[in-house]
């Protein structure tokens, strides 16, 4: 049975947000191949094959995201990707998974409502059709959605990446594309700039010629915690991304997306101002 998510309903308000961008190396000249099935989905395990990436998801443990991530044969070591922190979850526990199927280039799951967090979350990781990222390797969007029953709740969860990196860079203006390096913080805070709502964080990874990068759309981004553990190379980087940090009433759903992508090295920081300028002005997702 097809989730509530994607019956149609009458939207009271919408919003997208931020987005991921994974980025790898001596992978030259090739585009984003879709292969079928993209998703194969064992009860609550699902597989994805996407292009050169490979990669596992357990939809009891969301906050987890992707994990055991592979391109071409190589592991991006201690990486979780997109995952997503409920409030109503406890540490290290699973949580109740109302329905999860694989339709498509999506892996769809509905997570139910707790009595200390009345918000009903339906999240479709998304395999990226081509067209969207014409020189990426591999792309998936997680796309979230939250509804309530209650006249009035507090919705506020957090998109989470985790990775060893050895270098982490902002893109600190878009136009002229000047990035800033992060370095010498146990946690960095990094907030809306006044008239500007622009995200982009990027993170070289040890020992692997890979970049990942991790963007939000302007006007949605409402604030990032990020762990740097210490100056040392490599560190393994925590990033929480806050997502509907506003109220939330009965008959109101809210959305947002995080993208990521997987591009080659050679010229990480060019593509990335460029992936990111596309996704700014993109329209919302309407599809989860």
């Amino acid at each position: 049975m097809a989730s509530s998510l994607f019956r149609p309903r009458r939207f009271a308000l919408l919003r997208a947000a931020g987005f991921f961008y994974f980025i790898a190396s001596s992978l030259r000249g090739s585009s984003l191949a879709m292969n079928s099935p993209v998703w194969q989905l064992d009860q609550q395990t699902a597989r994805l094959q996407l292009g050169r990436m490979l990669a596992s998801l357990n939809l009891g443990r969301p906050d987890r995201g992707l994990s055991e991530v592979r391109v071409e044969a190589q592991e991006i070591c201690q990486a979780e990707l997109l995952g997503l922190h409920l409030p109503s979850a406890g540490q290290a526990e699973p949580v109740g998974v109302m329905e999860c199927y694989q339709r498509g280039q999506d892996l769809v799951a509905a997570y139910s409502e707790s009595a200390l967090w009345p918000v009903r979350v339906d999240v479709a990781w998304r395999a990226v059709d081509p067209s969207e990222a014409p020189s990426a390797l591999a792309a998936v969007d997680a796309i979230v959605s939250v509804r309530t029953d209650l006249l009035d709740s507090w919705p506020e969860l957090f998109v989470r990446s985790r990775l060893a990196t050895c270098e982490v860079q902002r893109l600190v203006d878009p136009e002229t594309g000047r990035f800033e390096s992060l370095v010498g913080r146990l946690t960095q805070q990094v907030s809306p700039a006044p008239g500007s709502g622009s995200c982009c964080l990027v993170f070289r990874l040890a020992d692997l010629p890979f970049t990942y990068a991790e963007m939000i759309r302007p006007g949605d981004f409402q604030g990032t915690t990020m762990t740097i553990p210490s100056s040392d190379s490599p560190s393994v980087v925590e990033v929480r991304h806050r997502l509907f940090a506003e109220r939330l009433e009965k008959g109101v759903i809210l959305r947002a997306r995080v993208r990521g992508v997987i591009f080659g090295r050679a010229g990480d920081l060019t593509a990335i101002c460029a992936c990111y300028g596309a996704l700014s002005t993109a329209d919302p997702p309407l599809g989860a």
